[in-house]
């Protein structure tokens, strides 16, 4: 026998033969059908693992799953599902095993977690495997009470969009047209709003649009099968979505931000609150620039506070406004000067005026209103002065002069609870320089002389005394205490206080009606099941 050599020389040639016996050839044969038959049954082998892979979970084998935070669903509920539902081992495929005959052997299947609440809008999405024999496949939300026997939106507490007829569903039998009809191979997404209370709908990456409106409750994510051999595969967020839901948040946030800016104010309404805010917090150059923003001269801003010139301003200071002008004693720049032997000798008032001085960087106070005869200062202003240099010094972590300050102008404020923080505020401010020296020593002096404390300000005390344990404080747990907003609530304490000593309000009418809105909103949310991101005016 004759073969050509197997070789690229040969192939080249084509001239060059090889002889060949009849044993050499027999045995040269059944090599290559051995071969043969390996290569095939790998090719079959591999044929099979494929096909495998593609039931079970075709493309997803190469994405990487995205983490479910905690509390959120994050696959179906295998303990409460029908016996007309078959949930396979990855806890997010299901298929109908039932006859599907009537209207009560639906089998739906729903997650193993409620929709967490304090988020403000919550999607997920719906693969269909297998449309079946029907495709009356139905996706939606229900509560815990839904039958998981009855199609979801059919039932009470229930939405729902049917496949095979496209209409939607709320806690009825009969639907209402909404989009198109899905069967095999589309992709239906569905999620819910807690800021509009509505449930919209997605067919293959695109919106169908608002569903429902005013839905409230505490809802499961839920599909439901009625035709053999219907198969789904549930989307809880551990693989991309086909919709784009963040930018879906984006339009929804920014519609609700234009929907407030476009919401008519009327500045009769306004005013007034912010006029009596800034005068009930101390801030008397902001009062006047925003009087006169308003188009009011001298005069009618004074009307607007309820003041009359006064004959001595405070701090003592010649004060000129809307042409009226006042004569007033002028403390003497001696009083304010450095030296034991001097200021030994300095009185009350004038340490007061030096440190009122120093807080605003002049010798003229914001405080220049004065009471009129009838003694009417409905806003504080008369004592703007005293309590802004006051707000000053606490913002810039001066407490040792805030404290001195308040015990020379508004002494009987000055109780052991308030002096109690400003104290532990202090030592805050000394680790913050980096004086931990002086820290120690100021807390054994003060901090330590605190006896019959409140379970809350032991812990306070503990807490900021445990500042010396860290050499980095900015980098070490006990960073919080060096928050510049816990200036902030004590500045905002101490004016509250003098406030009440004035036989004021304490909080001004602007505030309280932030606080009423912010209760309102969490009772609205409390309606709506906590449902929603808590309401914040940051």
């Amino acid at each position: 026998f004759v073969f050509p050599p197997n070789t690229r020389e040969g192939e080249r040639c084509g001239q060059r033969c090889v002889l060949f016996s009849p044993g050499d050839f027999a045995m040269e044969l059944d090599t290559k059908m051995a071969a043969n038959a390996s290569d095939r049954d790998k090719k079959a082998i591999n044929m099979e693992v494929v096909s495998e892979e593609k039931d079970s979970s075709p493309e997803d084998m190469q994405i990487q799953p995205i983490p479910i935070p905690p509390g959120y669903p994050s696959e179906l509920d295998t303990q409460d599902y029908p016996h007309t539902v078959e949930i396979r081992k990855d806890k997010i495929s299901a298929k109908y095993t039932g006859v599907g005959n009537h209207s009560n052997d639906f089998g739906s299947v729903r997650t193993d977690k409620p929709i967490p609440a304090g988020i403000q809008i919550y999607y997920f999405e719906v693969e269909i495997i297998n449309a079946g024999r029907l495709g009356s496949i139905a996706i939606g939300f229900s509560t815990k009470d839904f039958p998981l026997t009855r199609q979801v939106g059919t039932a009470k507490y229930s939405t729902g969009y049917k496949g095979d007829d496209g209409k939607k569903y709320k806690d009825e039998a009969s639907g209402q047209c909404y989009g198109p009809f899905f069967s095999t191979d589309d992709v239906i997404g569905c999620g819910i709003s807690s800021h509009t209370n509505s449930v919209f709908f997605t067919k293959n990456g695109r919106s169908l649009s608002t569903a429902f409106e005013g839905v409230r409750g505490v809802f499961y994510p839920t599909v439901s099968l009625h035709s053999p051999d219907e198969m789904i595969r549930i989307n809880l967020g551990d693989r991309p979505f086909k919709y784009d839901i963040e930018g879906h948040r984006a339009d929804e946030k920014a519609k609700f931000e234009l929907m407030v800016r476009n919401t008519p104010v009327d500045e009769a309404c306004l005013a007034p609150l912010v006029r009596e805010y800034l005068a009930h917090s101390g801030y008397v150059n902001a009062l006047k620039a925003f009087d006169e923003a308003m188009g009011a001269d001298g005069e009618q801003h004074m009307m607007l506070t309820g003041l009359l010139p006064g004959e001595e301003g405070l701090g003592g200071s010649d004060v000129k406004i809307g042409g009226s002008s006042s004569s007033a004693k002028r403390v003497k720049p001696s009083h304010c000067s450095s030296g034991n032997a001097q200021k030994s000798r300095r009185p009350k008032k004038a340490r007061a005026s030096c440190l009122l001085e120093k807080s605003s960087g002049s010798k003229e106070s914001n405080g220049d209103f004065k009471a009129g005869k009838k003694g009417k200062d409905p806003f504080g202003v008369s004592h703007a002065g005293e309590r802004e240099a006051v707000r000053k010094l606490l913002m810039v972590g001066k407490i040792g002069e805030a404290v001195e300050l308040l015990q020379e102008t508004f002494p009987s404020v000055v109780d052991d609870k308030l002096l109690f923080k400003m104290h532990c505020q202090q030592f805050v401010e000394l680790m913050r320089n980096e004086k931990s020296d002086a820290a120690i020593e100021f807390a054994r002096g003060k901090l330590h002389a605190y006896k019959s404390l409140t379970p809350e300000e032991n812990q306070l005390r503990c807490s900021v005394m445990g500042l010396v344990a860290y050499v980095d404080i900015e980098n070490s747990p006990a960073a919080p205490l060096l928050s510049p907003s816990r200036r902030q609530d004590l500045a905002v304490e101490v004016n509250s206080k003098i406030m009440v000593h004035l036989g004021l309000p304490s909080q001004s009418k602007l505030e309280l009606l932030l606080r009423q809105l912010q209760a309102s909103q969490e009772v609205l949310r409390e309606c709506n099941h906590g449902m929603g991101a808590p309401f914040s005016l940051t």
